[in-house]
């Protein structure tokens, strides 16, 4: 072949490529369906009284939701992350988008969507860390096909003599079809009761250039300061206060954002010795920023459902200053930087995560309220069926001006350790899994089994790391899984825990969810002080 051939052919390929990178939309065909369909294995025979159960998803929202419109022009990306945000929503167990060519550059497009069971009413119960919960939850993340989450939940829980709890979340993604997502929270125990309204206009995709909210927040009651085996100290506090943010984003691929937000809290704790850092200190934060995402469609990580991962990075570069609101709050310079990355190998089985992230204040030409670390995640898949995951976790402070408490139990990264009893400043922990994913399958439910080892030590700031204890469990597991729920309730997973301080197996474990997902999507993330956390139970 001659030169002149060759050139020929690879800008015909060329042209050829670029002249369908974009295409015209003729006509949008919407077909949803039922929870239970005669074309699945999972039909039965009470499945018509069940579908007549459920309200299906109103098909306005599924049209607000797409890229692309009737008439107009789009590209293969559009449809890609259409059908992304559509599964992000946790409505569908199945959304697939297709095209059908109907001349050169015109195309219509079909987009069909099976119904997950979004009514979910639960019984729960738990154990884990010598402690039980027992009560009802009422999820429903559907309600009446609109697409908002109603969540009431009742739970008596044993730990720290807890008692009953109340839980309400309202969550609509469009509030009355609009570009504004609404959520309210609201927690009441024995020991204190939480408000938080969020209004905001949130990036809906990677063509949004702005986003903009405002949040309120109105809590009250007692913290609680664990002393090991001694039960815990109350600390009394009030806390009111909001949020206002704004950024700005540009270029469609990866994305670069700048972001400004004004934090201002009133804090009123029960004694100096509970303050925490950057009490009563407003924060006035700039981040310049960037995203970087392709997203793979996977399944048999975590679930046996189909799950968006995240392959790129995101990294944040945070100016802030706080200042005093009255007395006691903290008037000085804030640094802080994140910084993430992943990487899918061309076959799909190997995973690798990493987040660093550090911040400090400055005054007088002293660093203080200093917060490091480190996660990384990692999986190795062996086949369809069988995979190795790990995660490990580090948290650091330096002169931190302020109570702060991480926990390290059944809760908190450590299978079959007592909840509460171990705490710290600092947090170093490792998990490793072995899943198992078998392709049996019994009406709806799906079964996998994982072998786990846990690792960890706490320890306070002013204690060297080689003088803290390094605490381990080892185990076995059931999960099972409901192919026609999401979330924490759509996994029951069943552990068995060997703590090697006790050398015994713990009480059994009855919990909903993996221990930890293994693999973190990129997203966009507000500017904040980092380290602030506190875990109270």
């Amino acid at each position: 072949m001659s030169v002149r051939s060759s050139i020929f052919l690879v800008l015909f390929t060329l042209i050829h490529f670029y002249s369908f990178a974009e295409f015209r939309v003729n006509k949008i065909f919407i077909n949803r369906l039922d929870v239970f369909d005669t074309t699945s294995g999972d039909w039965f025979f009470a499945a018509k009284l069940a579908n007549s159960l459920h309200f299906l998803t109103r098909e306005y929202v599924i049209k607000d939701e797409l890229l692309f419109e009737e008439g107009g022009w789009t590209d293969f990306d559009a449809l890609i992350e259409t059908e992304k945000n559509l599964r992000s929503m946790n409505l569908f167990s199945k959304v697939e988008i297709s095209i059908d060519s109907l001349e050169p550059l015109v195309y219509d497009v079909y987009v069909l969507t099976k119904d997950r069971w979004s009514t979910n009413p639960a019984l729960l119960f738990g154990t884990g860390g010598e402690s039980y919960r027992i009560g009802f939850r009422l999820e429903e993340l559907n309600f009446l096909g609109t697409a908002t989450t109603l969540t009431p939940e009742i739970l008596y829980r044993s730990e720290n003599d807890t008692r009953m709890q109340v839980r309400l979340k309202l969550f609509q993604r469009r509030l009355f079809r609009s570009n504004f997502s609404l959520n309210y929270n609201f927690f009441i125990n024995r020991f204190r009761t939480l408000h938080n309204l969020e209004f905001y206009r949130p990036f809906f995709s990677r063509n949004s250039e702005n986003s903009y909210g405002v949040q309120i927040v109105n809590n009250f009651g007692n913290d609680l300061f664990f002393l090991g085996s001694n039960g815990y100290r109350k600390m009394e506090f009030y806390e009111k206060g909001g949020k206002v943010w704004y950024s700005h984003s540009w270029s469609k691929g990866d994305r670069l954002f700048i972001t400004g937000l004004l934090d201002i809290r009133k804090v009123i704790r029960g004694s100096p010795d509970y303050a925490r850092a950057f009490d009563n200190s407003g924060r006035l934060f700039v981040a310049f920023s960037s995203i970087s995402e392709n997203f793979v469609k996977s399944s048999r990580l975590n679930t046996f459902l189909t799950e968006d991962l995240t392959v790129g990075g995101w990294g944040s570069a945070i100016l802030g200053k706080t200042f005093r609101i009255d007395s006691s709050g903290t008037d000085a310079f804030y640094l802080a930087g994140v910084g993430e990355k992943s990487y899918l190998s061309d076959d799909s089985k190997l995973y690798l995560f990493g987040r660093l992230a550090g911040g400090s204040a400055f005054a007088h030409s002293i660093g203080f309220n200093t917060y490091e670390e480190f996660w990384g995640l990692m999986f190795y898949r062996f086949n369809n069926n069988f995979l190795f995951a790990s995660q490990i976790k580090q948290q650091t402070v330096w002169n931190w001006r302020g109570i702060r408490q991480l926990l390290l139990d059944d809760k908190h990264y450590l299978r079959g350790y007592t909840l509460n009893q171990l705490n710290g400043d600092n947090r170093l922990v490792a998990n490793l899994e072995f899943r198992y994913f078998p392709d049996f399958r019994f009406w709806i439910f799906y079964f996998s089994g994982a072998i786990f080892y846990d690792g960890g030590m706490v320890w306070n700031q002013k204690q060297e790391i080689f003088k803290a204890r390094w605490h381990n469990s080892a185990g076995f597991g059931v999960r099972i899984h409901n192919d026609k729920t999401s979330g924490k309730l759509g996994i029951v997973r069943i552990d068995f825990a060997f703590n090697f301080d006790k050398k015994k197996f713990a009480e059994i474990i009855i919990t909903s969810d993996q221990l930890f997902s293994i693999f973190k999507n990129h997203q966009f993330e507000l500017p904040s002080i980092l380290g602030e956390e506190y875990e109270y139970e």
